[in-house]
């Protein structure tokens, strides 16, 4: 089964008191897709995804505390700890097929959650178009991508995550431009689910670009999230993770694990699987945001408790 990722960015209305874990928004393409006189798409509940390629590295034994965790879909990434595709037999035996993850399908948004009824304005989940793509749709249709690598450590109850970040691109064919970052900060984990928090950014090349700061618009203020993320710091925009165990165990089995070499005679052992998730953002003022985010883990951990009661 495939292991489900649900990634819920806290982010939604300015100085709002609700606990209410998803607020709406709309992205602003900067030009008019569909000839219904708008820049924007209607307005979005959630980005969700499917299939993501994730690859766990693991620079030491999984089930030993402190052992360091990276986990990606950077090629780069991967290879510096001596990943190669192909077939491998794993510690415990079994043999398993390694791959780099497809670019864009396995790296995508593939939907745009709507609240109620909404309209792409020309977006595309980035398998199809923008990807290959002729025209005169290249250019036009459009899609987002993500690239993230993220560190962390085995602890005595699990795993923590601590540091790291998602890069969010658009493309549409023509341009592959960076929108958004999600640094990753901390993280928490119960039996069902792992959590990972941190605040959005801005810090990185090409966000003084109009186009990137106009990209995501939170409807309730009207503001962009670059507005509200350069405001300050009582009220830039705090991101909580949300990453779903339920199928995969966080800690990966032995059938799971292949070892490779990297720096001679470095050892590090890799998991891969595919995710399913969604993202939400929730706008709050910072010192609101662990309350925020406490509601959350009790709701969260409700249904998480329900559906397994119901299985």
């Amino acid at each position: 089964m495939i292991k489900k990722l649900v990634v819920a960015a806290a982010l939604g209305t300015l100085m709002s008191t609700g606990t209410a874990f998803g607020s709406a928004f709309q992205i602003n393409v900067g030009y008019d897709a569909t000839g219904d006189g708008s820049t924007l798409t209607g307005v979005i509940e959630e980005l969700g995804y499917t299939g993501t390629r994730a690859t766990s590295i693991y620079l030491g034994d999984p089930s030993v505390a402190g052992t360091q965790i990276i986990d990606t879909n950077i090629d780069s990434v991967m290879d510096s700890y001596g990943f190669s595709a192909g077939s491998h037999t794993t510690v415990g035996g079994t043999t398993v097929s390694f791959n780099y993850p497809l670019d864009p399908q396995q790296k995508n948004i593939s939907a745009l959650n709507f609240l109620g009824a909404g309209e792409g304005n020309g977006f595309t989940d980035g398998v199809i178009v923008p990807y290959g793509a002729t025209a005169p749709n290249d250019g036009v249709f459009w899609g987002i991508t993500y690239d993230y690598n993220i560190q962390g450590q085995i602890t005595a109850t699990g795993l923590e995550f601590t540091s790291g970040s998602f890069d969010v691109y658009f493309e549409n064919g023509t341009d592959r431009i960076q929108v958004l970052r999600l640094d990753v900060t901390g993280s928490q984990l119960d039996p069902a689910n792992l959590y990972l928090t941190g605040p959005i950014s801005y810090d990185f090349a090409g966000a003084d670009d109009a186009f990137v700061q106009n990209f995501f618009v939170d409807v309730a203020s009207g503001m962009t999230f670059y507005e509200l993320w350069a405001a300050g710091e009582d009220t830039k925009l705090g991101i909580n993770w949300i990453l779903d165990t339920n199928i995969d165990p966080p800690i990966p089995t032995l059938d799971q694990l292949v070892a490779f070499t990297y720096d001679d005679d470095q050892t590090a052992l890799f998991r891969q699987t595919n995710l399913d998730g969604s993202v939400t953002f929730q706008v709050v003022p910072e010192p609101m945001m662990l309350t925020l985010f406490g509601a959350g883990l009790l709701a969260l951990g409700f249904a998480a408790r329900r559906r397994r009661n119901q299985t």
